[in-house]
């Protein structure tokens, strides 16, 4: 153990198995310097990850930290790590299993939350010009090595002013990405679907950053959020509970993409590979 906080002995154990009622937990448990800590995950999947990354972490002798009980190189990742950077990957991730139109509503939906991420720095683009090129390009594992110049200019802009995943700790910056991927650009509510969907993805990404190590838990996961339909009272769910098949929100005839399926917006993209 050293003064400044870190040490190198760490032992990773088996992740535990609890099964609730309703809901079944994977514990990934490991000591650091004496002290147990414990990472609860949804899935056994995301728990051999996480497992996994500590065993190399320790295996490649890397310091641990005395106050986190993770490894100081993940503190640096969390810190440098952009939304950009993150949501691009996320979208990598799920490229190769996904649907052109899975992958088309994945675009969309981080498009949408974008703009809570981002700076209010000079010389930024108008906000069509960061949805045009973020949903054709930045956002398409295909599209993004060659896009315009224009959009590569406007792409260069959001990379280098998007704030780091850490910041949606904050509950206020979670609850504003929630309420863009709910709403129309113009501050209107989604339709049902569109915003169920959003969520959905979403609250999908935020696992994955988890995952990860760049969040500690989900923040999408424990808010509250409220969808009304055509005029209707305003329903409320949680994000916790919610399924693509699932929701409190009534159905009506509306069809709303955000207003990101306008063709100035979307054009003609291919999300096939």
């Amino acid at each position: 153990m050293s003064d400044d906080g870190t040490t190198f002995d760490v032992r990773v154990y088996r992740t535990e198995v609890y099964k609730g009622a309703t809901v079944t937990t994977y514990k990934v448990r490991w000591k650091v310097g004496g002290r147990l800590w414990k990472e609860g995950f949804r899935n056994a999947a995301q728990a051999d990850s996480f497992r996994s990354a500590l065993l190399t972490a320790a295996r490649k002798g890397e310091a641990f930290s005395l106050a986190t009980g993770k490894p100081l190189t993940w503190e640096r990742a969390n810190a440098d790590t952009s939304w950009y950077e993150f949501a691009c990957a996320y979208v990598d991730m799920k490229w190769k299993q996904a649907s052109a139109k899975y992958r088309k509503d994945i675009a969309r939906a981080l498009t949408a939350v974008t703009p809570a991420m981002l700076a209010e720095a000079r010389g930024r683009p108008d906000d069509a010009s960061v949805r045009r090129a973020l949903v054709r390009w930045g956002f398409n594992t295909k599209q993004r090595p060659d896009p315009p110049d224009d959009a590569a200019e406007v792409l260069g802009w959001v990379a280098r002013n998007t704030a780091p995943v850490s910041a949606l700790a904050e509950p206020a910056t979670a609850r504003r990405m929630l309420d863009l991927a709910t709403s129309t650009v113009d501050g209107r509510n989604a339709a049902a679907s569109t915003a169920r969907r959003h969520r959905i993805i979403l609250a999908n990404a935020m696992d994955y950053a988890v995952e990860r190590g760049l969040l500690e838990t989900n923040p999408i996961r424990v808010l509250k959020w409220w969808t009304s339909c055509c005029g209707s009272t305003p329903s409320v769910s949680s994000a916790r509970t919610s399924s693509p098949g699932g929701g409190s929100a009534r159905r009506c005839g509306r069809t709303d993409t955000g207003g990101l399926h306008r063709p100035e917006v979307y054009g003609h993209v291919s999300f096939c590979n």
